[in-house]
């Protein structure tokens, strides 16, 4: 596994534990999780989504031309081709990734 994809796993994983005490968020800084501060890497933007019981996280490159996502609805990554300077969908909880826009890894 490549290791850039590697870290934006582990950052989607991290976000989803905290969520519930985020809600809707975005994260690009500095963040307070667990007791430690948790930052991404340059560039890369989080969006976090919860719904009490279910949560949606994205994450993005600036740079980058693949947008990863993931649900509590599917224990499954998704990413999807995007073009380069392309903004950062907002995350939800009951977001369906499913369609023929997103592939599973």
């Amino acid at each position: 596994m490549n290791k850039n994809l590697l870290k934006i796993c582990f950052v989607i994983a991290l976000t989803m534990s905290a969520v519930s005490a985020y809600g809707a968020c975005t994260i690009s800084g500095p963040v307070q999780l667990g007791g430690g501060t948790f930052s991404p890497s340059s560039r890369v933007t989080i969006t976090v989504e919860s719904g009490g019981t279910a949560y949606g996280a994205l994450s993005l490159n600036s740079q980058g031309s693949k947008e990863y996502a993931t649900t509590s609805n599917s224990p499954t990554f998704f990413y999807k081709t995007v073009a380069a300077g392309y903004a950062i969908d907002t995350a939800s909880s009951t977001q369906v990734l499913s369609s023929p826009t997103w592939t599973s890894m």
